[in-house]
């Protein structure tokens, strides 16, 4: 492949979790993957690139110029030069590197494609914003959307969809747990995520303490993940036993392991691919009712019968409900599980890197999927759990 083009990939950071997706690409063609370094402690899974062949990893420096607005040196530079194939790039429009990447890509010619959440989280847009999105769709080949979600917002707040196409967020689990697996005895709920601000883990915590002090269910806690917050929420528990931590893991057998103890998962607070994750593993996923406060991979689950939304305006006594019930009712539960995996296998048939190389190979009619389906019950808390 040395003689072939390179697909240029431009992210802020350097994340473990989009290192299988690009080793993948590299198998059609080689890729330069650009990123800055991550902050300390943001859980991004910052361990050091390992070597993959066709896969080029170039770390260029972040900074802020002013009061707004990120750049990321270097990069013009790099696409002028070396003049790839295809330039896909995380569209964050507060980046200035990502305009004037845009820029460059039209004034060498080479094709660019942006890779974004879209406005799906907004109800209304200020005229400055649907100018730069305007602009956007005029500077790019095309626009791919995490979701289907996330492409029907843009046509609803009347943008053209003829250059937005669809490639489903997704991570192929290296280990994943089918349904058959599931005893019925687990006990365990999961948390696995970036331990961040918004996670909301105090939360998840505070329910299961009483659902174990007054409800009498003795259900323990795993928490996969690292981030600002672990110091602080692991001192605050440091006397419940029955949360077991486990720190940042990468590792597909080892989380599949600790899996095999729990029979839901639940991020309580702003989710996202981790969700994903958890239905690989036969796990349904709980987390709250406000779509826009979550990243698009949530729209993945359908609400009463591969995970459940609780009421975030009641987060407390919905949760407890929620998990009280799916503790208590193995036949819901255990059809849940499978509806959980079954979306996981839809989402990764084919998997994301395959999808991705359609849209930047002009195939973009086969990548406009659509996986989740017509008259999808929208959120809110389902019908069977009580009141």
């Amino acid at each position: 492949m040395s003689g072939m083009q390179r697909l240029c990939i431009i992210e802020p950071v350097f994340t473990n979790y989009r290192l299988p997706v690009y080793t993948e690409l590299a198998c059609y063609c080689p890729v330069d993957w650009i990123f800055s370094p991550a902050a300390a402690g943001a859980g991004h899974g910052s361990r050091g690139p390992s070597p993959v062949p066709g896969l080029r990893y170039i770390e260029v420096p972040a900074f802020r110029p002013g009061r707004t607005g990120m750049v990321q040196r270097g990069i013009v530079k790099h696409i002028l030069r070396e003049r790839p194939r295809a330039v896909l790039i995380s569209a964050d429009l507060r980046y200035l590197s990502f305009w004037t990447t845009l820029l460059a890509a039209k004034l060498a010619g080479v094709p660019v494609y942006a890779h974004g959440h879209g406005l799906y989280r907004r109800r209304r847009i200020p005229f400055a914003l649907r100018c730069a999105v305007k602009f956007m769709l005029r500077l790019v080949t095309a626009y791919i959307a995490y979701a289907p979600m996330v492409r029907e917002s843009l046509l609803r707040h009347g943008f053209r969809g003829d250059k937005v196409a669809v490639a489903s967020n997704s991570m192929v689990n290296a280990a994943p747990v089918p349904p058959v697996n599931k005893t019925g005895m687990e006990r365990g709920v999961l948390f696995l995520g970036r331990l961040r601000e918004d996670c909301n883990l105090d939360l998840l915590i505070r329910v299961l303490a009483r659902l174990r002090q007054k409800g009498g269910i003795e259900l323990s806690l795993h928490v996969i993940g690292e981030g600002e917050q672990e110091y602080r929420l692991r001192k605050d528990s440091a006397a419940s036993p029955w949360i077991h931590w486990y720190g940042g893991v990468y590792d597909h057998q080892k989380i599949s392991r600790i899996s095999a103890r729990c029979f839901v998962g639940c991020y309580p607070g702003s989710a996202g691919l981790s969700v994903v994750h958890m239905m690989s593993l036969s796990l349904p996923v709980v987390v709250h009712h406000e779509a826009r406060l979550h990243g698009p991979e949530v729209s993945f689950v359908l609400d009463g019968i591969s995970g459940v939304f609780f009421d975030r305006r009641d987060p407390e006594e919905s949760l407890h409900r929620a998990l009280q019930f799916l503790a208590s009712d193995p036949p819901t539960l255990a059809g849940m599980q499978q509806a959980a995996f079954e979306t996981y296998q839809d989402l990764v048939n084919p998997p994301l890197a395959a999808r991705l190389w359609s849209i930047l190979s002009g195939e973009r009619a086969a990548a406009a999927e659509g996986l989740v389906p017509a008259g999808k019950p929208t959120l809110g808390l389902p019908p069977w759990i009580p009141r």
